[in-house]
């Protein structure tokens, strides 16, 4: 009978030991389906089609779910109060039950708090609705999701069913010690097997721009398995061991922008596409000269040219400067680095201005030519030969190389002209570099291989650092809670530019208050200074990208002509002569009432204006000598024909009428 009874047991261990070893198998499953979501995928928790598994960590919703429990969230947008959801809140996952909604947004509060959460909560925020709470699985989870447990539990109930059988049939102790050490050393292959698939992950991670995040005592916002926590809680509620953490499986992942990245290989995957000669691994020369300027060295350079110049008032100024220090630090090394001769720094200085004013403000001599890729080159190469025989004629001094020297600048800048256009439309390094050698030695012919070369690279360098600087001021700029639109206007290469706001605000509000609010009196009025600085950010593109024959609409609310120091301060901004050149500000018909001096000083100061008469019944022959400054006058066709406004107009204006409705493509500004 105890025989009997001994097998029984044997039989009963036997399929524990089956159960927990294919427990074991779905845990090495989950741990790689969970590293693909988390590390390859870059998402912040894992998503079984739909669903998602968080271990609660805070007391919040204590009543409700406690700490320890899980909690099944189903991906919904069927949100509608009372219902549990979790969301994202400032880099961290909440729980907390729905109050109330409006259109979208949802107010809500942890069962166990005394007070609404502070914030709302906005549609794409919310990962789901909590479907089903499974109690106290947070140290199922201890045990489970501990690989070091569950061997030591597979061992224990391997060495039981051993005894039992040992006392059943002594003859097979060899062959069970046999199979127990065969036994143990599978299980242990097979956690050596699931650490070394972590290690390949790490290496693919590596390549795919991403970077682990070490494990330490978490706060609030780590995440075990996928853990939800509430920002009110305290940091106690939260505490786990570091012993407990050091047998966690799950790893922590973030993104990182790709400029803060170098392009690196492992050490092991170099080795093992070089017997696998599947690609050839580049050089180290060029695998260096293809990584990005790191950004600390950009933002040390951007900081000591600041100290070397005044404060830039504006992007386009900034973006000059740094281009002028990027063209004097080039013609340095042209010169091979030595001291300027007698009259040569001010030559160079007058050439530096010729040059920026050719490639930058399109002014070739003639202001606004409106030179294409095409011919470019040439307009700034007549222009610099212009200036050039222009310095030799009138020069009055006494040295007897001025001429050469001219001539010697001359060669140095347009050589710059053509280095800059190949460095932009040539892709590879080497490719550039060949180019650059046949310029160089057209102009400079007494170099020997090693100066050359040398030469070659460190204009280069130059290059990508100041096109790094340009780069990164340029993105600094850049928001998401405003965007511009840019409209196209019936005129050619003109845009009507309109302020796109990305600002939550409260659903009690209805989209009209929001709006007109936004729209009129002082917000629209601030929202100007906005509005101008990324608008000038996509002026210095065109500047640094040729672009000359795009031109851009804007509208000031009338309210701000009779405010003279705000007025003053907007209207700075774009007081460069190029943007000047590119921006025209329409006026609605109703604002020159009172404030036709104003707009009659800032014409004469170089900016454009139009005018928009929609909605108007007549022109008043007061009005004339202000509308005969107007570059434009916008009226919309519809209106226009059921209108006798245009009777009014004197006919030798009639040639600068547009017909646009205006209004909506530079924003709502009729209250």
């Amino acid at each position: 009978m105890r025989v009997k009874g001994n097998k029984v047991l044997e039989k009963v261990i036997n399929i524990m030991l089956d159960v927990l070893i294919f427990l074991f198998g779905i845990i090495l499953l989950v741990a790689v389906y969970n590293n693909i979501q988390v590390k390859l995928l870059g998402n912040d928790y894992s998503n079984f089609f739909g669903y998602s598994i968080f271990e609660v960590k805070t007391g919040s919703m204590s009543g409700t779910i406690e700490i320890g429990d899980w909690i099944i969230v189903k991906k919904s947008n069927d949100i509608k109060p009372n219902d549990i959801i979790t969301y994202e809140e400032d880099g961290k996952l909440v729980t907390h039950r729905v109050l109330e909604a409006y259109n979208g947004t949802f107010v809500t509060m942890g069962d166990n708090n005394k007070s609404k959460d502070e914030k709302p909560v906005s549609k794409d925020q919310i990962i789901g609705e909590v479907v089903n709470i499974l109690p106290g699985f947070g140290i199922i989870h201890k045990i489970l999701f501990n690989p070091w447990v569950l061997l030591a539990s597979i061992i224990t109930l391997y060495l039981i069913a051993y005894t039992f059988k040992k006392d059943n049939n002594e003859n097979k102790n060899n062959e069970l010690v046999k199979g127990l050490d065969k036994m143990i050393k599978k299980i242990l292959d097979t956690i050596n097997n699931f650490i070394n698939k972590k290690k390949e992950v790490n290496e693919v991670l590596e390549n795919t721009k991403l970077e682990e995040v070490k494990i330490e005592e978490p706060k609030e916002e780590i995440v075990s398995i996928n853990e939800v926590t509430n920002p009110i809680d305290t940091e106690e509620d939260t505490a786990i061991s570091e012993n407990e953490l050091d047998k966690t499986m799950y790893f922590r992942m973030v993104s990182v922008a790709e400029d803060d990245l170098k392009k690196v290989y492992s050490k092991k995957a170099i080795a093992r596409l070089e017997e696998e000669e599947e690609i050839v691994v580049p050089k180290k020369e060029e695998v260096e000269e293809e990584v990005e300027e790191n950004e600390d060295e950009i933002q040390l350079n951007l900081e000591i040219l600041q100290k070397k110049k005044k404060k830039c008032k504006t992007i386009i100024e900034k973006a000059m400067l740094i281009k002028t220090e990027e063209l004097n630090k080039i013609i340095d090394i042209l010169n091979n680095n030595e001291k300027y001769k007698p009259n040569e720094a001010t030559i160079k200085e007058e050439f530096l201005k010729v040059y920026i004013d050719a490639k930058y403000y399109n002014f070739c001599g003639d202001t606004n030519v409106e030179y294409n890729g095409r011919n470019m080159n040439t307009k700034i190469e007549n222009a610099l030969k212009d200036f050039a025989n222009k310095l030799v004629k009138s020069y009055k001094g006494s040295d007897a190389k001025y001429s050469e020297k001219v001539h010697k600048y001359l060669n140095f800048f347009t050589l710059i002209m053509y280095m800059e256009q190949a460095y932009i439309v040539l892709d590879d390094i080497q490719s550039k570099r060949d180019a650059y050698t046949n310029k160089v030695l057209k102009v400079i012919n007494d170099l020997d291989a090693k100066t050359l070369k040398d030469m070659i690279n460190e204009i280069l360098k130059v290059q990508k650092l100041h096109y790094g600087m340009l780069k990164y001021s340029l993105n600094k700029l850049n928001t998401t809670m405003f965007e511009l639109e840019f409209n196209n206007l019936v005129l050619k290469h003109f845009y009507g530019v309109e302020l796109k706001h990305n600002i939550e605000f409260s659903k009690v509000y209805s989209d009209y208050i929001v709006d007109k609010t936004y729209s009129e009196g002082v917000v629209a009025e601030d929202k100007m200074e906005v509005l101008i600085n990324i608008l000038l950010v996509q002026i210095t593109k065109d500047m640094l990208n040729a672009d000359f024959k795009r031109k851009y609409v804007i509208y000031v609310p009338g309210s701000l002509y009779g405010k003279a120091n705000k007025l003053d301060k907007v209207f700075k901004l774009f007081s460069d002569e190029y943007a000047k050149n590119s921006i025209y500000v329409v006026v609605r018909y109703q604002d020159l009432d009172g404030n036709k001096k104003v707009i009659k000083d800032l014409v004469k100061q170089g900016y454009n204006f139009a005018l928009d008469i929609t909605g108007v019944e007549a022109i008043k022959a007061k009005d004339l000598g202000c509308i005969n400054l107007m570059q434009y006058i916008f009226i919309d066709k519809k209106v226009a024909k059921k209108s006798n406004v245009l009777d009014t107009l004197p006919k030798d204006l009639h040639d600068k009428l547009v017909y646009e409705n205006i209004e909506s493509k530079v924003g709502n500004f009729w209250g």
